[in-house]
Formats: C-alpha cells, sequence, structure tokens
C-alpha cells in the first residue's frame, strides 16, 4: 500500500511540476527562459519514470509474473527522456 502512495505523490508531483509553471505564465504574462521549461519537463519526466518503476515493481512482486507493458513503457519514457536532454 505504501508503494502505491509512493506512486501517487509522484504522479502528482510531476502533474504540478507541468501545471504550476503554465499557470504562473497564463496569469502574469511574462514568458519563462527555456533553460527551466526544460528542466521542468525534463524533471516531470523523472518523476513520472520513478512512479512508474514502483508501480511494475509492485505488481510484479504481487502477481509474480513480469510486468512487460510496464517495462515497455519505462524503457519508452527513458529513450523519450534521453533523446530531450541530448538535443
Amino acid at each position: 500500500m505504501k508503494n502505491n502512495k509512493l506512486s501517487l505523490i509522484l504522479y502528482l508531483i510531476a502533474v504540478l511540476l507541468i501545471f504550476i509553471p503554465i499557470s504562473i505564465v497564463l496569469v502574469t504574462d511574462n514568458a519563462f527562459n527555456s533553460f527551466y521549461s526544460e528542466i521542468f519537463v525534463n524533471t516531470a519526466f523523472i518523476f513520472v519514470i520513478v512512479g512508474r518503476i514502483l508501480t511494475v515493481v509492485k505488481k510484479t512482486i504481487a502477481d509474480r509474473k513480469v510486468q512487460w507493458a510496464g517495462i515497455g513503457s519505462i524503457t519508452g519514457l527513458l529513450i523519450l527522456l534521453v533523446w530531450e536532454v541530448l538535443r
């Protein structure tokens, strides 16, 4: 149960990392530097990846089966993160 709450908290932090800067820009009408926006997006990706890893590990332990779809989504997110960082 703790793992599920931790994953939910990580997903919530990732959502907040995206929506708080968007709301600040919409309210103040000042744009962020592209460097800071990339940091926010990449950090949100990292939180989603860690939350996804925790979810896959929990399901694998509970079901005693490897969750290949979860591993595939983690791999895809990691490729996207590396692509963003190297770009």
